[in-house]
C-alpha cells in the first residue's frame, strides 16, 4: 500500500481541539482562545501548546476521556462559549441580560478580561437592577461605577432605610448612609432656598471618602483585570515616559557639558585678560626705563654738542668766551642732568 505523501500542520489554521466537562454534558471545541485570552486559565488547567489530541480521544465511547472537568453547569459553560465562540460571523453579538450576566461570572473567575470587559459595557448602566443589587453586584465583580450608582442611588431616593435593608447593607454601612442622606437633604433644601446661593455639594467624592476600603479594595483588584489592549497602552506610555526622561537626561547632560565648556573659556579667558594686564604693566615700566635713558641721552648729546663746540672755537681762536667761562658753562649744563636723574 502506497504511503501518504508528506503534509505539514499548518501554524495559523491547524487548530487543536479539547474537551471540557459540566456536570454531565462533554464540550469539544478549539483550544487557541483557551490559550490566548486568558493564561490564567491554561495554566491553571495544564493547557499546552504541544500537545496534540488525537481523534481517538474524541470517541464516542469514551467521550469523558481527557475531559477537563469544570465547576460550573453545563448552561453557564455553553453561554461561555455562545460568547467565546459566536457563532454568527457578521453583526453585533446578542445576549440576554441574564446571559451577559453569566459571561461577567465566568470571565471574572477565569480571567478572560476582553469579554468581562464586553460583558461590563453591555451590562452597564444596569438598567432595571434596584439599588441593593447595584451594591452587590459592584462589589461581587469589582466595578466602581455599578457600587458607585447603586450607592448614590440608596442617598437620594425618598424613603428612608428600612431596617431589612441596613440588615442587608450592614449596620455601619446603613449609619454612613443615613448621615449622608442628611447631607443631601441640606444640599437640597439650599437649592430651592432662592435666598442664599447653595454650597457646592459632591456627593460622589463623600460616597468615596465615607467607603474608602470599598472602592480602595476595587482600585487594587483591577490589575487583574488589564486586557491585551490596556496592557499594550500602558506598556507604550511606559516607553514614551521612559524614552521622554532619556531625552531629558541627554538634553540636562548636554546643557551641563555646554555651561562647563563656557565656564571653561570664562577661566581662561580671564586668565588671558590677566596674563594680558600684566604684560601691559611691565610693556609700561620699560617704556617708562627707556624714557629716562633717553633724557639722559639727550643730556649727554648736549654736553657733547657744547664740548665740541667750545673745542672748535679754541682751535679756530674765534672764541669770544674766556676758558673759565666755558668751563662754568659746561659745569652748569653737567649740574642740569644731574638735577633731571
Amino acid at each position: 500500500m502506497a504511503s501518504s505523501p508528506p503534509c505539514v500542520l499548518d501554524e495559523e489554521y491547524y487548530w487543536e481541539l479539547i474537551k471540557f466537562s459540566a456536570e454531565d454534558h462533554v464540550f469539544r471545541v478549539p483550544k487557541h482562545r483557551f490559550m490566548t485570552d486568558s493564561e490564567t486559565f491554561a495554566t491553571a488547567h495544564g493547557l499546552g501548546f504541544t500537545s496534540l489530541a488525537s481523534e481517538d480521544d474524541f470517541s464516542a465511547e469514551n467521550p469523558l476521556l481527557d475531559a477537563i472537568h469544570l465547576d460550573v453547569t453545563a448552561h453557564e459553560f455553553r453561554v461561555f462559549l455562545k460568547a467565546l465562540y459566536p457563532k454568527q460571523l457578521q453583526g453585533e453579538l446578542t445576549l440576554s441580560t441574564d446571559e451577559w450576566f453569566i459571561v461577567l461570572k465566568l470571565s471574572t473567575n477565569w480571567l478572560f478580561n476582553e469579554l468581562r470587559k464586553l460583558a461590563i459595557e453591555k451590562l452597564s448602566p444596569l438598567a432595571g437592577v434596584s439599588s441593593f443589587e447595584q451594591v452587590h453586584l459592584g462589589e461581587e465583580f469589582n466595578v466602581e461605577a455599578w457600587l458607585l450608582s447603586g450607592y448614590r442611588q440608596l442617598v437620594k431616593r425618598d424613603p428612608p432605610i428600612t431596617i431589612e435593608e441596613a440588615e442587608k447593607l450592614g449596620w455601619q454601612n446603613a449609619i454612613k448612609l443615613c448621615a449622608l442622606r442628611e447631607g443631601w437633604t441640606k444640599h437640597i433644601r439650599s437649592e430651592s432656598n432662592w435666598r442664599s446661593a447653595p454650597e457646592p455639594y459632591d456627593l460622589n467624592a463623600d460616597l468615596k471618602s465615607a467607603f474608602s476600603e470599598k472602592f480602595e479594595a476595587i482600585r487594587e483588584a483591577q490589575p487583574l483585570y488589564i486586557t491585551t489592549e490596556e496592557r499594550l497602552a500602558i506598556q507604550q506610555e511606559r516607553e514614551l515616559a521612559e524614552k521622554e526622561a532619556k531625552d531629558a537626561a541627554e538634553r540636562m547632560t548636554q546643557e551641563e557639558r555646554t555651561l562647563a565648556e563656557r565656564e571653561a573659556d570664562r577661566a581662561r579667558l580671564e586668565l588671558a585678560a590677566a596674563a594680558g594686564r600684566a604684560r601691559v604693566e611691565e610693556l609700561a615700566k620699560e617704556l617708562e626705563e627707556h624714557k629716562r635713558l633717553l633724557e639722559a641721552l639727550d643730556c649727554d648729546m648736549s654736553i657733547a654738542d657744547t664740548l665740541l663746540h667750545e673745542a672748535s672755537n679754541r682751535q679756530s681762536g674765534s672764541s669770544s668766551l674766556p676758558d673759565e667761562e666755558s668751563d662754568l658753562r659746561i659745569g652748569k649744563v653737567k649740574k642740569g642732568k644731574k638735577g633731571k636723574k
